[in-house]
């Protein structure tokens, strides 16, 4: 073999070698790349279903902000002699006691509460109702005319953000109406209520403490003799309107045949009630006794559904009287328990160093400063009221 043969074969081994070398790695770099790619595939689409999942979570929260919304705007004017008291509207109409008016109102007309709620009875949207409606509507000042309320309502289409601005209009104009001095609109003033109520029930615990202490003392004059006799009416009158109360609740809650209101003695002697009854028998026994022609027959039954009508709303007059003269004897009770408190502080001065006559005194103290509080802040809001008016905005 010549010299330059070997040399030949030298540098073929090296060329083989170097080719399968080359070829070795490039398979793999091959494969790492390719696991690589792998992993960051399966993070990007693990990425995409946590992105996704977030969007959907946040698509049920994300409501008043959306610009997916219809919207309909209504400004709210007072009397220039009036308009400083805007803020007390903006209060109350996002306020809580109002929020449950716009649902009571709702409930009661199911069609309307389809359109307004539809979209958001689904898996997505888990909030409760109060949370969405609370969502659907705002108030803020006119930039444009400070002197104006603009509320904003929003639906998921143009007719049922109308449809919500009307129920809410009319629903406000209901409230300013009806509202009672026991459940104000404005919040601010409903929790000023609230602690009123707990504290007069304080009171009237502590006036009930003292007068059993003192129930048996002797040297009792003429006033607190008579002050106790009507304290033991006015206790019985009271607890037989609770127990009627008790059985209305009972009788409304398990959604049983309103003539089961009957069964208690103060509707079933309330007003016209019995004459009703007496009219509606007299029209049964007709339909079941005579062969009635077709059109009087006809009349019969027509004339017994206007007397069922208003027999339920002359059983309704009854409950709503019930539950006045309910509150008319607890304030009249309440009355005559500071009156017995008061004759036996002045009876005997050592009285007034008694723990439960000391605490009498600070609950009374705090009470007269509550309620003169609220007197003056619900006397604003009497003065807010009058001649509010609703436009809708261009």
């Amino acid at each position: 073999m010549q010299p330059w043969h070997s040399v030949l074969l030298i540098i073929i081994t090296l060329i083989v070698f170097g080719a399968g070398f080359y070829y070795d790695q490039i398979e793999k770099n091959s494969a790492v790349a390719y696991e690589e790619s792998l992993v960051k595939t399966g993070e990007q689409i693990a990425q995409k279903q946590d992105s996704n999942i977030s969007n959907e979570i946040q698509s049920s929260t994300i409501l008043e902000k959306s610009s997916a919304w219809a919207e309909t705007k209504i400004f709210i004017e007072l009397p220039s002699n009036n308009d400083h008291f805007l803020y007390l509207h903006q209060e109350a109409i996002k306020g809580d006691v109002f929020l449950a008016s716009i649902i009571k109102t709702l409930d009661k007309n199911p069609t309307a509460k389809e359109v307004i709620f539809s979209p958001f009875i689904n898996n997505i949207f888990t909030e409760p109702e109060s949370a969405i409606m609370r969502s659907l509507y705002s108030t803020e000042q006119d930039i444009e005319s400070p002197k104006h309320l603009l509320l904003i309502v929003r639906g998921h289409s143009g007719k049922a953000s109308s449809l919500l601005s009307k129920v809410i209009i009319e629903t406000y104009k209901s409230e300013l109406k009806n509202e009672s001095i026991n459940n104000p609109l404005v919040p601010k003033l409903s929790k000023q209520r609230q602690k009123i109520k707990i504290l007069e029930e304080n009171q009237l615990q502590l006036a009930e403490q003292i007068e059993e202490e003192n129930v048996k003392s002797s040297g009792q004059s003429i006033e607190e003799i008579a002050l106790r006799s009507e304290m033991m009416q006015i206790t019985n009158e009271i607890n037989s309107h609770v127990a009627a109360l008790k059985e209305i609740e009972k009788i409304h809650l398990s959604k049983k045949d309103p003539i089961e209101y009957l069964s208690i003695y103060s509707l079933a002697n309330f007003g016209n009630v019995q004459e009703l009854l007496n009219n509606i028998d007299q029209l049964k026994r007709m339909l079941v006794n005579e062969a009635l022609e077709p059109i009087l027959k006809k009349e019969v039954t027509k004339n017994l559904e206007k007397l069922a009508t208003s027999l339920s709303q002359e059983l309704a007059k009854g409950i709503e009287l019930i539950k006045e003269l309910s509150r008319t004897a607890l304030k009249r009770k309440i009355e005559l328990q500071k009156r017995l408190v008061s004759l036996e502080i002045k009876k005997n001065d050592i009285h007034s160093l008694h723990p439960s006559y000391k605490l009498f005194k600070s609950v009374k103290k705090q009470l007269d400063e509550k309620k003169a509080t609220f007197s003056s802040e619900f006397e604003k809001w009497r003065q807010a009221k009058p001649g509010i008016t609703f436009q809708k905005a261009l």
